[in-house]
This record gives structure tokens, sequence and C-alpha cells, in this order.
């Protein structure tokens, strides 16, 4: 009988792990690893390209964008060219620039006060007329600057008053002060446009 308990207690034993088993899960566990760094270093390489990819198209967005200004700021000479060269005769209600003007300032020449005056100014490109500005030169104040968004351009700026008062209007040179072109303002003309090249001064 004790032989017979004694088998039993053999049987219910719990099977033993067999020799050099936990070894080879060390091992497995070192590959794993392993691969897994591997991952790790592909994906970091991975990051890196992107972030140079994205550093290169911002140096290019960059040098673009400098390359857009300069053209925004380069003189159009296909429009203003020709009219330095040969620009129309004024008349009683377009006043014509027949030279560069810097730094352009509309001034009123009245001796009393004037009724306001509406200003539209708008840049003559090959084929387009683009609005610049649009000001209100009122009753009080006797001269207004004249907002230029690019060198060199061909500008026409249309004026427009309502009562007709009768004085005089001139489109001076800034850095000068002198006249370059001047219209008459009367009861039966009220409106007209001056026509030049404009140049900023900053």
């Amino acid at each position: 009988m004790t032989t017979g308990l004694a088998l039993l207690a053999l049987l219910a034993a719990p099977p033993q792990a067999p020799v050099g088993r936990g070894d080879g899960d060390i091992v497995a566990l070192h590959s794993e690893v392993g691969g897994l760094r591997s991952q790790v270093a592909a994906l970091h390489a991975e990051l890196r390209a992107r972030a140079e990819a994205v550093e290169g198209l911002r140096r290019d967005f960059a040098a673009m964008s400098e390359d857009f200004a300069s053209l925004k700021d380069r003189p159009l000479v296909s429009v203003a060219g020709p009219f330095l060269s040969a620009p129309p005769a004024s008349s009683d209600t377009a006043g014509v620039a027949k030279v560069a003007v810097f730094a352009p300032r509309l001034n009123i020449d009245a001796a009393r006060r004037h009724d306001s005056l509406s200003l539209r100014l708008r840049r003559l490109d090959p084929g387009s007329a683009r609005v610049v500005a649009d000001l209100e030169l009122m009753s009080d104040q006797s001269a207004v600057d004249i907002p230029l968004d690019q060198n060199g351009a061909l500008y026409v700026l249309e004026w427009q008053t309502s009562e007709g008062h009768t004085y005089a209007l001139a489109l001076q040179d800034g850095t000068s002060g002198l006249p370059v072109a001047t219209v008459q303002v009367r009861p039966q003309q009220t409106k007209g446009r001056f026509l030049f090249v404009g140049y900023r001064v900053e």
C-alpha cells in the first residue's frame, strides 16, 4: 500500500521543465528586443528624412516668396515705359504728368473751403486696371498723400465731386513739392482724372 501511495503522488506532481528551457526564452527575448530596436532606429531615420524634406520645402517657399516680392516691385516697363516715352496731352479733365512722380500728393488750391472730393486710384497693368485705394478728401483738408502699391507702375487717379465749386487740383511730386499736372474743377466739370507713373519714397 505504501508503494501505491508513492506512485499516486508521483503521478499528481507537476511536470518538471526540461533543463535549458529558461536560457532559450532569454535568447528569444533578446532577439525580440533587438528587432524592436531596429524598428525604432528605422522610424528615427524616417522622421529625420521627413524633417529634412519639410525644411527643404520651407526654404523653397521662402525663396519663392522673395522672388514673388521682387516681381511685384518690378517696374512695369511694358506699360509705364511707353507712357513716359510719349505721354498723351493733358485736357480740361485729364491731367497728365510728363515725368515720373515720387511720393505723389494731391493738393487743392482753394482760397476758401471746398466741397468734399472722392478719389479712386487704379494701377494700369497689361490687360487690366486694378483698384488700389479709395479715398475721401474732406472739405477741411487741403491735401492728401497718394498710397502707391508698386514702384514704376502707371496709375490713374480718378476724382469726383458733387457740389462743383471752382478751384484747381494739382498733382505734386512729394520730394520736390512741385506740381506735375493740374486740372480745374468747375460747376460744369465735377469729375476727371490724373495719369502718372509713380514711385514710393520710404
